[in-house]
């Protein structure tokens, strides 16, 4: 469920490459390893802030004050040494004399031991939004819609007709890390929720929601089991996301299990249109996860050039990349390894939504 703000769905959707406002952008409080609690913490954002809005933890329940808490200086935002917002010790993150059961992912970095890491609201409970204005401009990669693409799907929602909208890949997909799927404040729905209910919400067409992603699966288990798992539902658009679990398996390995995904959804459906979805990237210190992602995506363009006007590409490995140049991974993260915050899974939807609308 969302908040009963009545303008907080389009308010999460704003894409964060357009306009002057950034709306609830992550960030996590976190001490680099000569940096005491005395000090004051400079959290890097996207942009250069104008104005603070507001700073909150990622619940929502909590609401810092400005002067108190927090300050703008020189358009950075300042975090004061004595405040509400709880800072973690480098230690607590980079934890040296943790065990494999406590923290299963190794450090791969200097001075090894073990990398904090927790699923549910390990990271959420930790986090804190910022709402912001700003003057200066996106100059970075923008996912722009390929021209021509999924007419289909467009002449659908311009009519208000109903569509069959399925969700398929790893544990991305599933919403994992979403307070919605957590069950934690403020409730956030995983993105594919959100792109259902924005569609319906702009268009007026009745959305059949089906997502069948599992937790932990890569592609080769997605040609296992797509032609079982949606038997029974006509897909009209059939996202695609795997390839975070795939980073250890050759790319044109993964690509053609992709293409035989594609082949199987058009035997149940030929007139089916594709959202292809190239992952975002994993945790370069959690060791065992990071290897060939940044990988995929030139070869998963090729593949929907291949398809035509029928395919999309979602291209989440280029924008979280160009996040990434603006804010550390821990900042974006729900698990601190591989899923998506709140912010993140909403940057999903909003680059999904671009390649649709």
């Amino acid at each position: 469920m969302l908040t009963n703000r009545p303008n907080d769905l389009e308010q999460l959707l704003r894409p964060v490459w357009d306009g002057n406002t950034i709306y609830e952008e992550s960030f996590f409080a976190l001490m680099q390893p000569d940096e005491t609690e005395e000090q004051e913490l400079i959290i890097p954002l996207l942009y250069r802030p104008d104005r603070i809005l507001s700073v909150t933890s990622a619940t929502r329940t909590a609401v810092m004050e400005e002067g108190v808490d927090y300050v703008l200086r020189d358009g950075a935002l300042v975090i004061l040494p004595v405040s509400a917002v709880k800072r973690m010790q480098w230690d607590e993150y980079q934890v040296l004399d943790g065990d494999s059961a406590q923290y299963p992912i190794g450090f791969e970095g200097e001075g090894g031991g073990r990398l904090f890491f927790g699923e549910g609201d390990t990271m959420h409970s930790r986090q804190y939004l910022v709402s912001y204005t700003h003057s200066d401009t996106w100059e970075d990669y923008i996912p722009v819609k390929q021209s021509g693409c999924l007419p289909r799907t467009g002449a659908l929602l311009a009519e208000g007709k109903p569509i069959s909208l399925c969700w398929f890949g790893d544990s991305i997909t599933t919403g994992a890390n979403s307070s919605g799927a957590i069950g934690a404040e403020p409730y956030i729905p995983a993105f594919p929720q959100l792109v259902s209910m924005a569609l319906e919400s702009r268009f007026g067409s009745s959305i059949t929601y089906h997502n069948h992603a599992v937790g932990g699966t890569g592609s080769a288990w997605g040609c296992e089991q797509l032609p079982i798992v949606f038997a029974d539902a006509k897909p009209d658009v059939m996202f695609i996301g795997f390839g975070m679990n795939d980073g250890y398996c050759p790319p044109a390995e993964i690509v053609g299990n992709i293409r035989r995904m594609v082949d199987q959804t058009l035997a149940l459906n030929p007139e089916c249109e594709f959202l292809i979805c190239a992952t975002t990237l994993p945790n370069t210190l959690a060791m065992g996860f990071y290897a060939n992602q940044i990988e995929h995506e030139p070869l998963l363009a090729e593949l929907c050039r291949e398809l035509g006007p029928r395919a999309a590409l979602v291209p989440m490995t280029s924008v979280h990349a160009a996040l990434l140049k603006k804010k550390r991974f821990y900042d974006m993260s729900g698990n601190n390894v591989n899923h998506p915050c709140d912010f993140l899974a909403r940057v999903y939807a909003q680059v999904i939504l671009a390649q649709i609308v």
